[in-house]
């Protein structure tokens, strides 16, 4: 279980992510308030809710996962919650989407994206300092043919997968399975 706020996972150049859990044991990236997750169901990580204005977690509270060029990544059996949102980068603040796929091979399966924002906005300019553009989606994919199979996608804002067409080709790409 990964809870954040107001940040993001960025898989580098030839690095490779791992986030494939079982069913009932799914691996899950979320907001720090997002109190559904923790010890028992109950862990209250960011907010006390006797309070009068406790913290609740809202769709952006943090990035998502960003895969740079020559990346890889397999996340199975996964919940993706809240995020979407704006980060800090080089003195400023750019919009990332739940899941960003750049030129990198990626297998995304059996998951649950909810409650996650459009991935866009912030000060930055277009090209956040060499990350290149993104838009409105929950994955967001150039120059990739990513596996993206039997996800569950409810209560986001966007689309749910935003592709650069162009990048694809004619050749089957074929489900290796989990890694």
């Amino acid at each position: 279980m990964i809870k954040s706020d107001g940040s993001r996972i960025e898989v580098g150049v030839g690095a490779n992510l791992i986030a494939e859990g079982f069913a009932g044991r799914e691996v899950v990236f979320t907001s720090l308030a997002d109190d559904r997750y923790g010890a028992g169901g109950t862990f209250d990580t960011r907010n006390d809710n006797t309070l009068p204005n406790p913290q609740i977690a809202g769709p952006g509270d943090w990035g998502g996962i960003f895969f740079r060029a020559n990346a890889s990544g397999g996340i199975d059996h996964a919940v993706i919650a809240y995020g979407g949102g704006l980060n800090r980068i080089q003195g400023s603040f750019a919009g990332f989407n739940a899941i960003e796929v750049h030129q990198a091979d990626v297998r995304i399966a059996t998951s649950e994206f909810e409650f996650n924002d459009s991935g866009i906005g912030g000060q930055a300019p277009p090209d956040r300092f060499g990350r290149g553009f993104n838009g409105d989606s929950l994955i967001f994919v150039r120059g990739a043919q990513p596996t993206i199979v039997n996800n569950i996608v409810h209560d986001n804002s966007g689309a749910f997968i935003n592709i650069n067409s162009n990048a694809m080709i004619g050749e089957s790409v074929v489900d290796l399975g989990r890694q």
